[in-house]
């Protein structure tokens, strides 16, 4: 039975880790896979054809950091799992899942022609879904195994910290949807609303800090 057994559990928990791992792995590699290579046979043409295709390449360095920051936060949480239970299996499945569509996602983010706002918004809105579902299932996943007895021990800081930070993401990419709409710019919410509230959140605690008399 799962839980009466701690070797049982471990490995459990070991396999569903090392999964989740490959299907990363596998997900930002397919990121690099259709980048353009430039062409030229001259300097000059190389580093035209870069510029031309610079949209693809920021594309693909914004999805790296997020599938990198994504990782190291299901690292984080699952280096306090004891146990795990058909419940996080799901979510971990649905997370893994926003994983493998970021790759499409990236891709819909470099097609060009002319299009209009509200296409624009399409492709990008899909891109700020996929990330707003992802970040808020970690911290799903972080709160449920916490309060469900499948950690090792309750880790308050990392459950605040990396509830701060998944929340702040949740609203840079959903704040960002409706706002598409109205302008081709609503992507910088993306790093302004996380920046912010990170901000905001550091000069909280250190109000907080100078005020505790201890």
């Amino acid at each position: 039975m799962p839980g009466a057994d701690p070797e049982f559990d471990a490995r459990a928990t070991d396999r569903l880790t090392l999964f989740s791992d490959a299907v990363v792995a596998i997900a930002i590699t397919l990121l690099a896979i259709d980048l353009p290579v430039p062409t030229g046979d001259t300097a000059g043409a190389l580093l035209s054809s870069v510029r031309e295709n610079g949209g693809h390449y920021a594309a693909f360095l914004i999805s790296f950091v997020v599938i990198a920051a994504a990782w190291s936060g299901h690292h984080d949480i699952f280096g306090y799992t004891r146990r795990i239970d058909a419940r996080l299996r799901q979510l971990n499945m649905i997370w893994l899942l926003m994983m493998v569509l970021t790759p499409f996602a990236t891709r819909l983010l470099t097609t060009q022609g002319n299009e209009t706002t509200t296409a624009h918004a399409l492709r990008f809105g899909f891109y700020a879904l996929v990330q707003a579902v992802e970040s808020g299932i970690l911290v799903t996943m972080l709160h449920y195994m916490t309060t469900r007895d499948l950690s090792r021990d309750r880790p308050e800081r990392t459950v605040t910290k990396m509830s701060s930070q998944s929340y702040a993401l949740v609203a840079g990419f959903a704040l960002s949807i409706p706002v598409l709409f109205a302008t081709d710019w609503g992507w910088l919410l993306w790093f302004i609303v996380p920046f912010a509230t990170d901000r905001w959140l550091k000069y909280r605690r250190r109000r907080w800090a100078d005020a505790d008399p201890s």
